[in-house]
């Protein structure tokens, strides 16, 4: 299959060289690491004040605006579910095909988080070259940097050459897109794209610093007016049934590797049964199509509901949880001792706490363990808090980011547009 890309030019994307490894003893799943980052900044406010503003700038009202315009030029039709089969089987074992059909395959991926498990990486290679790439529920293109980009993103990362490819064609079309801890632009190119042990060919894909590939539908894809994400190009060449998941690791748990699972998942990876939530179009005029979104039902403090309920965007390129003003306020007044710093917009909480929150979908309650609620100490007795309160009283969604996401094992079902949890091990 040949796939899309896009080159980028200049970027104030920052993203850090990571190791890629595939699992050699597991024969079931071809596995893709995701990489840890380590934490290098020393100051713990400044480190949590970028992350609430990296939030902030992801789903800013004029970002959410550009992506909505994208979004609306789409045809009434939805592509994504007439376009792409359900699931042969939650597992991922998939059914026989004819002899000229490839046999959907469940592959995985290896992966690993980076700065205090900030953002989690995973390898592909474009061509013949190997790149890093965030893993990114929260869009949908696939980019990686270019041999001419000089910005100071792109130093010490990988860049594509097309010069060494064979395979590789120029398109040149323009691009560009906004994330919460930058930007990037630049120009489209077809490429040959392997995932684990899958090959996708003439992918569209954009050229940019060491890279991101988009895990959202096809209607947030910033090229051609929703061009096929490279999940959608996998699933209509047959290659994966359309479903695909993530058991996230601790960058303190040495032992524990995370994972990303073409096509299925991994049982070994969760207790329980996983209880899915069906995709819905947002009640938020501000959301446009293409995310995952989901319902919450409902938030608890150690059992006690909140009475929240909430269109929710389930984005695993998301550090933290970002929430309505009012939300971060009634949260935290039940945990306490907690307390908010006006100044700096964010909240600080005992380290020592015992308050449990959780968070229900589809009528199961979802613990956030203390570690994961607690960012950074702040102090010798307090710590910052993973919620953070958004900066304008209009947004009235939730961004449900890692400090939700690295408790539960997540499946993403591209079929049925349904997004599942269960509890992680």
């Amino acid at each position: 299959m040949k796939l899309v890309f896009l080159f980028i030019i200049l970027s104030v994307v920052t993203i850090h060289n990571i190791c890629a490894y595939p699992n050699p003893n597991n024969n079931q799943f071809n596995t893709i690491n995701l990489v840890k980052r380590v934490n290098v900044n020393n100051n713990a406010l400044d480190y949590v004040k970028r992350l609430r503003q990296g939030a902030l700038n992801r789903y800013s009202e004029s970002n959410l605006q550009r992506l909505s315009s994208i979004s609306n030029a789409e045809t009434s039709n939805d592509k994504t579910s007439s376009d792409t089969p359900a699931p042969n089987d939650i597992s991922g074992d998939s059914q026989a095909s004819s002899s000229d059909t490839p046999t959907p395959t469940v592959n995985t991926m290896f992966i690993k988080s980076e700065r205090q498990d900030e953002s989690y990486y995973g390898k592909i290679i474009v061509g013949n070259q190997e790149f890093n790439v965030i893993l990114d529920t929260g869009s949908s293109d696939l980019w990686v940097p270019n041999i001419n980009c000089t910005s100071a993103s792109c130093h010490n990362h990988n860049k594509f050459d097309p010069s060494k490819s064979t395979s590789f064609k120029p398109e040149g079309k323009p691009w560009n897109i906004t994330y919460g801890s930058g930007s990037a632009a630049g120009f489209t190119g077809i490429e040959n794209i392997q995932i684990g042990n899958i090959t996708a060919t003439g992918q569209i894909f954009e050229d940019e610093a060491d890279g991101i590939l988009g895990l959202a539908f096809d209607e947030l894809n910033t090229l051609d007016n929703g061009a096929p994400t490279l999940i959608s190009t996998l699933i209509k060449q047959k290659n994966i049934d359309p479903i695909f998941s993530f058991h996230f690791s601790h960058f303190t748990d040495f032992d524990d590797q995370g994972t990303f699972i073409l096509g299925g998942v991994d049982e070994s990876k969760y207790k329980g049964n996983i209880t899915f939530t069906p995709v819905i179009s947002p009640k938020s005029k501000s959301i446009p199509n293409g995310f995952w979104v989901i319902k919450l039902g409902d938030a608890k403090i150690s059992g006690e509901s909140l009475n929240i309920s909430r269109d929710a965007i389930i984005d695993t390129g998301t550090t933290v949880i970002l929430v309505p003003i009012g939300d971060a306020d009634t949260i935290h007044k039940k945990i306490p001792g907690s307390k908010l710093d006006e100044l700096d917009g964010v909240y600080v909480i005992p380290c020592n706490t015992t308050a449990v929150v959780s968070l229900k979908f589809e009528g199961v309650d979802y613990d956030i363990s203390v570690r994961d609620l607690l960012v950074l100490p702040a102090d010798d007795t307090m710590c910052f808090s993973g919620i953070f309160p958004a900066s304008d009283s209009d947004i009235d969604f939730w961004l449900v980011g890692q400090t939700f996401l690295k408790g539960v094992y997540s499946a993403f079902d591209v079929g049925n547009k349904k997004v599942g949890f269960a509890l992680s091990k």
